[in-house]
């Protein structure tokens, strides 16, 4: 928590203290038990209170942090209903992504860079970046729907997810890789609803890796 952490203008001081703080729950650098008060974030951006607060309640409305009262905000530490209820609206939403895809030589390419980028960072253990790879594989498939409520719904719940797959890491990685690599060659061939089918059964073999790794005392 002691980096200095430098805001640019003319992005609003709310939109910009919003965006530092979410990239730095997304990447795993703030601890789920760790108090994120308005005077520390304030202290840090040299802005007022007042930015913060408002870009604290918003990522409360994203479900990324929880406000307590005289206490402050924390990052949200999911339970096991909310791990359930997550990785099924994933599959729900994330199969409809793959069947309502705009399929085009771009997409595929920036899929394929996606993948090899994961599997480099995995070979070199380096989490923080396999993660932000990992995910940039089912934002830009989201990216890529033809369906802009359904891709924005996507993406929201998938923020969420990212929280959870830094704790999937030693889980399911090197699984997750072989699956979105499979998925990326069943779009390429065509084969959309078997890619979609895949989708699922990938979301579903990272929840129960995720729900058999849990201590028995949060099950």
């Amino acid at each position: 928590m002691g980096e200095i952490l430098q805001l640019k203008v003319p992005e609003s001081l709310t939109r910009q203290a919003y965006r530092v703080i979410r990239d730095q729950i997304l990447s795993g650098k703030l601890d789920l038990h760790q108090r994120l008060t308005e005077e520390y974030f304030a202290s840090t951006f040299n802005i007022s209170k007042s930015p913060v607060r408002e870009a604290l309640n918003q990522l409360e409305a994203e479900d990324l942090v929880k406000i307590e009262p005289r206490r402050g905000a924390f990052v949200i530490d999911f339970s096991v209903k909310d791990i359930e209820e997550i990785y099924e609206l994933r599959e729900i939403l994330e199969s409809a992504v793959v069947r309502n895809l705009v399929w085009d030589a771009k997409t595929a390419a920036r899929l394929r860079e996606a993948v090899d980028r994961a599997e480099e960072y995995h070979a070199k253990g380096d989490k923080i970046n396999y993660v932000r790879a990992d995910a940039a594989f089912h934002f830009l498939l989201a990216q890529a729907s033809g369906n802009s409520r359904l891709r924005k719904a996507s993406e929201r719940i998938h923020n969420q997810a990212i929280i959870l797959r830094h704790r999937t890491y030693e889980q399911s990685s090197e699984v997750s890789l072989k699956q979105h690599r499979e998925i990326l060659e069943l779009l390429e061939a065509g084969k959309r609803e078997e890619a979609a089918g895949k989708m699922v059964e990938h979301i579903r073999s990272v929840r129960d890796r995720l729900l058999s790794s849990m201590p028995k005392d949060e099950l």
